[in-house]
């Protein structure tokens, strides 16, 4: 924790999935923390979570909180920052959602995947907007229940552009309730870094039914998970980003080893059976490689059999 007042009184977190719920338990732990609120669309699980303690699961202990939970933050004590932690997929239009009550708050967006932070932008274009990548992880256990599998950095601020004082506010939000948090000077690498490592990662995990640490350990999934981050690099070297002197497929491995217990999202949704965020990864490098001409035949069949998988219908 760092010394000082807290820089914002009031924070509404949307979306009650596992980076939702850790996000939202760690924020209410401090004694002079901000009020928190937990907005879920979902009004009968709105108020079996409100009627409830929420419980976050580590190695280094349980947390516990008592959170307002509802369909939109109180009118009498309006946020002055506004965390998204839904999936992609659903960001644009819980942006949309937050419209007639988010005010002049500041928005923190924490999706992975390409285009994220421009749906959102599009869809609330008066708010300010600050771009945060992390690598927490989390896995839903049940409904108002998470365990926090890896305490890890998330990093913020603004795509294309300086940080700014609000992201640096954010950063120091974070860090005052356990999460480690540094601001960027531009996003765009760190967004691109996220894309490829979990490009490589969740679809293998996913379509393996295997935990993270098992991609890196079995040599067949690694070698995989090695030609998806190859390509990922390939796609963000045709865009002109540079991704930095890391290996992308080191990167992406050191990462399933440092988040070895996670079950990540994609598993969990095709579990599920819910919708994916795999337009937003692979299927993102793939259409930016069509339209470079890059080859990505191992992103390609990922994508369509995480897509078939999803949604088996459309299967033939």
């Amino acid at each position: 924790m760092t010394d000082g007042p807290c820089t914002f009184r009031h924070v509404a977190v949307i979306g009650p999935g596992a980076v939702g719920l850790c996000v939202a338990i760690r924020l209410a732990q401090p004694d002079d923390g901000p009020q928190v609120t937990l907005i879920d669309r979902d009004a009968d699980r709105a108020r079996r979570l409100g009627g409830r303690a929420l419980w976050l699961r580590s190695a280094g202990g349980d947390l516990r909180a008592r959170l307002p939970v509802a369909l939109a933050p109180a009118s009498e004590t309006p946020p002055d920052l506004v965390i998204l932690a839904t999936k992609a997929h659903q960001a644009a239009e819980a942006a949309r959602s937050a419209a007639d009550w988010i005010g002049d708050a500041v928005l923190l967006t924490l999706q992975n995947g390409l285009g994220v932070a421009r749906d959102v932008a599009e869809a609330l274009p008066a708010t300010p907007l600050v771009v945060g990548v992390t690598y927490q992880a989390a896995n839903l256990v049940a409904e108002g229940e998470v365990h926090h599998a890896a305490n890890i950095i998330t990093h913020l601020g603004r795509e294309g552009g300086g940080p700014g004082p609000a992201a640096e506010a954010v950063a120091d939000l974070l860090r005052r309730s356990g999460l480690p948090a540094r601001v960027e000077p531009d996003m765009t690498p760190v967004v691109w870094r996220k894309v490829v490592v979990n490009a490589a990662i969740n679809p293998v995990a996913a379509l393996a039914g295997v935990r993270n640490g098992e991609v890196a350990d079995r040599p067949t999934l690694a070698a995989l998970a090695r030609r998806l981050a190859a390509e990922g690099r390939d796609v963000a070297r045709a865009e002109g980003v540079r991704l930095g002197e890391e290996d992308p497929a080191d990167a992406a491995l050191a990462t399933a080893r440092a988040t070895a217990d996670n079950r990540c999202s994609m598993l969990q949704d095709l579990e599920a059976g819910r919708a994916t965020e795999i337009d937003y990864l692979n299927g993102a490098l793939v259409a930016r490689a069509g339209a470079h001409g890059v080859d990505v035949p191992a992103n390609r069949a990922v994508t369509t059999l995480v897509r078939l998988l999803s949604a088996p219908e459309n299967a033939t």
